[in-house]
Order: structure tokens, then sequence, then C-alpha cells
């Protein structure tokens, strides 16, 4: 066993003694968010254990390449749970979960919900590569027999079974993150375990809830790393997240985002501050323009002026009273002709 640190944890048991791996196996078990106990399926055959486990704030995440291993998790350990999780699994070869009369064992890839609250078992007796995420229950704010219901089924071809796969695998495959930085994390994932599962549950307005929490972040994030693309526009904007125009405007409307406005203000906020650049001295003035998303000058020195109330290269020359440099985000009267111009060292 190798420990990274207290946030990651890795368990190989190619790196030990043939008579000490099903201890391993077991530690591995009995030691992650949710506890149970695990043995080979086979014990005449070597077993196969390549464990990561960490944690993103509260939600744990492991990814996992096993061969010939059964896991239990008996009643007693789930009567005595003291916070229920649920844990969402993504296999990629064939891997039972069973638990409360149901199973699902699928030979491809699946996608299986279940919980901490009751008894279940894990078996996996071919080679299988597997992510798994646990959340506290309390966070998704879900109803027990919705979780219940939902539970125990391959949800992997739902509408958000693809994106939630791609998510599981590459949060598992980060770098190591401050604690901080990794707790930053929970909420988003938390957040998507509950769209994914309430639209695989059938619950329209309870999948529209999460979704919707996180889209106008989801937008603003978009816009501000595409801001400078001269084709952004709120059809592509509302064609990349699957929603009608009529609907983006109104997520940007319940952030008081305005988003012909808001596009202008930050690419003129941006060629702003490239212009007072030292580093862009020998910059031109159109090429800063094209950078911020004006492939034509002359539409960029009007909505400049109009901004700023002078031209980009007046700008590029001036600054402040006090002999500090433009603020692009201040009062664009106190820039505007009034300022005398004061030529900055070459």
């Amino acid at each position: 066993m190798h420990r990274s640190d207290s946030a990651m944890r890795h368990f190989d048991l190619t790196d030990n003694e043939p008579s000490s791996r099903v201890a391993i196996l077991d530690e591995a078990a009995r030691t992650c968010s949710v506890p149970f106990r695990a043995r080979p399926a086979d014990r005449g055959r070597r077993v196969r254990f390549q464990h990561m486990d960490r944690y993103f704030g509260g939600v744990n995440v492991t990814r996992t390449a096993l061969d010939n291993f059964s896991g239990l998790r008996s009643a007693k350990l789930a009567r005595t749970d003291p916070a229920p999780r649920l844990i969402l699994t993504v296999s990629s070869g064939p891997y039972l979960i069973e638990q409360n009369g149901r199973a699902v064992r699928q030979r491809s890839v699946s996608m299986v919900p279940y919980w901490s609250c009751d008894a279940y078992r894990l078996h996996g007796d071919e080679p299988t590569r597997a992510w798994s995420v646990t959340v506290p229950i309390a966070d998704l704010g879900l109803p027990y027999l919705f979780l219940r219901d939902v539970g125990v089924r391959n949800i992997g071809h739902s509408p958000l079974g693809p994106m939630v796969r791609k998510y599981l695998v590459e949060l598992a495959g980060l770098g190591e993150l401050t604690p901080e930085r990794a707790a930053s994390l929970a909420h988003p994932t938390v957040d998507l375990i509950r769209a994914l599962l309430t639209t695989a549950g059938g619950d329209e307005f309870l999948s529209r809830q999460p979704l919707g929490r996180t889209l106008g972040m989801r937008i603003m994030l978009h816009l501000r790393s595409q801001v400078s693309d001269p084709e952004l526009s709120a059809d592509k904007l509302a064609a990349h997240f699957g929603i009608s125009k009529r609907y983006l405007y109104a997520v940007l409307a319940g952030m008081n985002v305005t988003l012909g406005e808001w596009i202008r203000t930050e690419r003129l906020g941006r060629a702003a501050r490239a212009l007072t650049n030292p580093a862009n001295a020998l910059v031109s003035v159109a090429a800063i323009a094209r950078m911020s998303g004006y492939p034509d000058h002359s539409s960029f020195s009007r909505a400049f002026r109009q901004r700023y109330g002078c031209t980009p290269s007046d700008w590029r020359l001036r600054t402040g009273p006090d002999g500090t440099e433009p603020d692009p985000q201040g009062d664009p009267a106190r820039w505007s002709g009034s300022a005398q111009p004061s030529r900055r060292a070459q």
C-alpha cells in the first residue's frame, strides 16, 4: 500500500506478498467511505486489485482495476451507518451489484446507483475497471423513496449518463489539489449526481432544479472563455448548452446580465487592459482589437471611444491624474478629453 497524502490513497496488491493480499484487500474495503468486507471470489486464484481513493470535500471518488473480487456490506453495518451515503459506480466489465432483491451485471459499460442504508453485495470474477463516487444523501436533498426506487438500475443510458461518466473518470484522474481546491468541486459534483438521478428517475421537476442552479454559472464560465471569439452570439451560446434563445435570455436575466452589453463591456475591458500592458508595447491596436473579439478595427474604435471617450491610441498614451494607469472598469468620463495625455517612456 502507498499513501501519497491525507486526501489520496493507493492500494496495489501486485506490490505485496501473496500471503498479505487478502488482508490488504479487506483493509481497503473496511476503511473506505462506505465500509464493507472484501475477499477473493475464488481463493484458488490470484487477486487483482489496484485502487485509488480520494476526497473532494465530503465527496469520495475511487478508481479500481480488479479481478477475482467479492465484497459484502452486512445488514449490521448498514443499520449502524451514522451518515447514509449514495454510491454511483461506473464499470467497464462484468461487475455484479446486488441490493434489496435487485441485481445488475452488465458485460459492457454500466452505471449503477445504490446506497449505504441497506446491505449489498459486489462481485467481480473477471477483469473489470470501476469508478465510484459517494455523496452524503443529506446533500442530495432527494426523498428516500425516490432513491430506493432508482437504485440498483443501470442508468448509464439516461440523457446525462455519458456526461456524468466522462466527468467521473476525469475527476478521478485529476492531479493532487490543495484541500481548498478539492473541496470546491464537491457542490458541482453533488448537483450533477442529483440531476442524473432525477433525470434517470423520470422526475422532470426534480431534474430541472439542479441543472437550473448550475446552468447560469456554466454559461458565464463559457462566456468568459469564449468572449474573444468574434462569432460568439446568442444562437451559438444557446446551441452549445442545448437550450432555446428565449431560455438563455431568461437565465441571464435572472443574474441581471444583458448578453450584448456584457460581451461588449468585457471585450472593451480586456482591450483597455491590453493597451496599457507594457508587454504589448509593440502589438498594434488592430491586433489587440482582434485578440479582444473585434475583427473590424473601425467598429472597435467606435465602441472604444463611446465607452472611454477617447481613441484606443490615445488611451494607450494616458495615465491617471495621480500617475496610475487608467482603470478600464472605472468611470469612462474620467478618461475623456479633459484628461491631459502624457507620453509613456518607450
